[in-house]
């Protein structure tokens, strides 16, 4: 619930961002979200792999609720670009966290994939979410949207009470600074796990934010190919337990051109999706088991991130800046995660 509750808050923002703000002020708030992302790795990272995976899940949702009541209470410019980067601090620390958690706890279980990929779930719910009170809004008054951050204060109140009963078993705690133990020993597998991340995240904002710039009225688009996650994020984590993590990914790689190609038509939005799905679903699993437990909070966290502010933040901006063709924009972005997949080594079973 609190993964929902993160993604939630941060893509309502991020989608109501790119077409009820000027272009220019709505970019900056839409980038300054993905700037947070990569900080609250590091930070809540560094606590997660020094003190506690639950003491950085906890203060995590503190940030988001503090944060949330802030814009509520005192909702201004100033007030909605700090929320933003609060928004992006929490979520960057609560991913890996939940991810973490999770993957440890279900090491030696031969389906880790398929379990993983249950946390991704909270990606489509959260869509769901958020583009459903997006199209409430434009019933009501788009301008009142401050409010719908309520239900979120209420739901992270909850999922942190739910915390304390978090069972976390075999922790590893690193001795020295997570970070830069993660960089000296295993930078080759931050840039590898960068590189598997960084295509999704761009095409995933493109299909769920970018798209309502060219349509307002997207809301109903997007729950639609967002729903299909519900089905295929949990169907691709299994078969990634089956034919392993890379070739799913690849899978997803390949479905980007023509959904890209055919984008903002229904059938672009749907085969983008379908690609998302192929790509996500093995996320939490790969970039967690590809570290060493002394720093596998900090490192798979600070990846995810990077690539998030990369891919998912650049990608939009540009295209609504400059109105590329989306192919053109995401081309390169393709080409980085095959190289990426292809050189790292497969996960599939390995002792985590």
């Amino acid at each position: 619930m609190l993964t929902i509750s993160q993604w939630y808050s941060f893509f309502l923002v991020s989608q109501l961002s790119l077409f009820i703000f000027p272009i220019v002020s709505g970019v900056v708030i839409f980038v300054l979200g993905f700037i947070g992302r990569p900080l609250g790795g590091i930070i809540f990272g560094h606590i997660g792999d020094k003190i506690s995976r639950k003491t950085a899940l906890f203060l995590t949702s503190l940030l988001l609720i503090l944060s949330s009541i802030l814009v509520i209470i005192l909702y201004s410019c100033y007030s909605v670009l700090a929320f933003r980067l609060f928004q992006g601090l929490s979520l960057g620390g609560e991913w890996g966290g939940a991810s973490t958690v999770l993957i440890e706890s279900y090491s030696s279980s031969r389906y880790r994939g398929f379990i993983a990929s249950i946390v991704q779930l909270s990606v489509p719910i959260a869509i769901i979410l958020s583009s459903t009170t997006i199209f409430v809004l434009t019933l009501i008054n788009l301008s009142l949207w401050k409010f719908s951050l309520i239900p979120i204060i209420l739901l992270t109140l909850l999922s942190t009470y739910l915390i304390k009963d978090v069972s976390i078993s075999g922790m590893h705690i690193s001795k020295k600074l997570p970070l830069i133990e993660a960089i000296k020993h295993d930078w080759r597998n931050i840039l590898k796990g960068i590189g598997i991340k960084i295509s999704e995240s761009a095409i995933f904002y493109i299909f769920t934010s970018y798209i309502f710039s060219k349509n307002p009225s997207a809301s109903t688009l997007v729950t639609l190919s967002i729903s299909l996650q519900l089905f295929m994020i949990p169907l691709f984590g299994y078969l990634s337990d089956i034919i392993g993590r890379r070739k799913v990914i690849i899978i997803g790689v390949l479905l980007i051109i023509p959904g890209a190609i055919l984008f903002p038509g229904l059938a672009g939005e749907l085969i983008l999706s379908l690609s998302d799905s192929a790509l996500y679903a093995p996320q939490s699993a790969i970039l967690t088991e590809i570290f060493n437990r002394k720093y596998r909070f900090t490192a798979s966290n600070f990846s995810y991130q990077v690539a998030s502010l990369i891919g998912g933040a650049l990608v939009p901006s540009v295209l609504r800046l400059t109105n590329y063709p989306v192919v053109l924009v995401v081309l390169p972005y393709v080409i980085i995660t095959l190289v990426s997949v292809i050189l790292v080594k497969e996960t599939k079973g390995r002792e985590v």
